[in-house]
């Protein structure tokens, strides 16, 4: 067997997005989750990206984003959009479909 037999039993990297506006309660709501998300997964190899809307709008635009808070989750051969309350950390994890963390 060739290495690139393997390669597709091999953990892909996962990105998050997370698109807010401004320091909104929302917005402050969804970036303690997404802290306490990625502290809880440390070492997850888990990337995240937060984008102000207001300070990037083009951003938005580019990747269809039309209301915050969103979160877009992309990697691993799955794409997921979570839009709204996004306080929970458990919410996170299985509205991404992330395995909990042990």
């Amino acid at each position: 067997m060739s290495g690139t037999a393997n390669s597709r039993y091999e953990v892909q990297p996962v990105s998050l997005k997370l698109f807010v506006t401004g320091r909104t309660p929302g917005a402050l709501r969804a970036r303690q989750a997404v802290e306490s998300l990625l502290e809880s997964r440390s070492g997850s190899g888990i990337d995240i990206k937060i984008v102000d809307v207001l300070a990037d709008p083009d951003s938005a635009l580019v990747d269809n984003v039309y209301a915050t808070p969103t979160i877009i989750r992309t990697g691993g051969g799955i794409e997921r959009r979570l839009i709204g309350d996004l306080s929970s950390v458990e919410k996170l994890e299985i509205g991404l479909l992330l395995e909990a963390a042990a």
